[in-house]
C-alpha cells in the first residue's frame, strides 16, 4: 500500500474518531466540524475531501449500528444458541449477534437513539421499540390483546437497553444484566 493512501485512511480514521466524540458529546445539532477538525488535527476544510458534509459524516459514524431492525428480530426465530456464555433469555442467535456488536458500539448507538435530532435517525428509537411491539406481539402465547401494554414493554426494553449502553461495565455484566432484563420481561409476556 502506498504511503499516501496510509496517509489518507490515518486522516479517515482520525476524522471518524473525532467526530463520534463530537457527536457523543454534543449530539448532531450542536456537533461542529471545526471542533472535529480540531480533534483530528486537521485543517476543517480537509474534512470535505473525505465526507461531502456533517450528514455524511454523521452516517459514516452511525454505520456499524445501522440495522434493519424487522429483519434482525424475524432472522432467527427461537433462541437457537446452545447455552453459550452470550445466551440471552429468548432471543434469537441473530439478535443476540446484534446487541453484541452494539455492545462494541455503544457510542454509536447511544447517539443513533438519544443524539441524532435534526436527522434522518431522529425517530429511530421509535421505529426499534415499533419493530419490538410487532414481533413480541407474533410471538406471544397467551391471548392478550392490549396493544398498549405490549408497546409499554417495547418501549421500558429498549430503554433498559440504554441504561445497560450508557452504564456499561464490561461484556460479561452487559450479557449479565440483558439476560436478567429479558427473562423478567419475556417470561412475563408468556414468551
Amino acid at each position: 500500500m502506498e504511503v499516501a493512501q496510509v496517509l489518507k485512511e490515518e486522516i479517515r480514521e482520525n476524522i471518524l474518531k473525532a467526530a463520534l466524540q463530537e457527536f457523543f458529546d454534543k449530539g448532531y445539532k450542536t456537533a461542529a466540524m471545526r471542533n472535529i477538525a480540531k480533534q483530528a488535527k486537521i485543517p476543517t476544510g480537509l474534512i470535505y475531501s473525505y465526507y461531502e458534509n456533517k450528514e455524511a459524516l454523521f452516517d459514516a459514524v452511525l454505520r456499524p449500528v445501522l440495522y434493519d431492525w424487522e429483519r434482525v428480530l424475524t432472522a432467527g426465530g427461537e433462541n437457537e444458541s446452545h447455552h453459550t456464555d452470550s445466551e440471552i433469555y429468548g432471543l434469537s442467535k441473530a439478535e443476540i449477534e446484534c446487541i453484541l456488536n452494539l455492545f462494541d458500539h455503544r457510542q454509536e448507538f447511544i447517539i443513533l437513539i438519544d443524539k441524532s435530532d435534526g436527522t434522518k435517525y431522529e425517530n429511530e428509537k421509535e421505529r426499534f421499540i415499533k419493530d419490538i411491539e410487532e414481533h413480541l406481539n407474533k410471538h406471544r402465547n397467551d391471548d392478550m390483546d392490549d396493544e398498549v401494554f405490549l408497546h409499554i414493554i417495547a418501549n421500558n426494553f429498549v430503554d433498559g437497553l440504554m441504561q445497560i449502553m450508557y452504564h456499561y461495565s464490561g461484556k460479561e455484566w452487559a450479557i449479565m444484566i440483558l439476560h436478567k432484563l429479558s427473562k423478567m420481561y419475556l417470561s412475563g409476556i408468556g414468551l
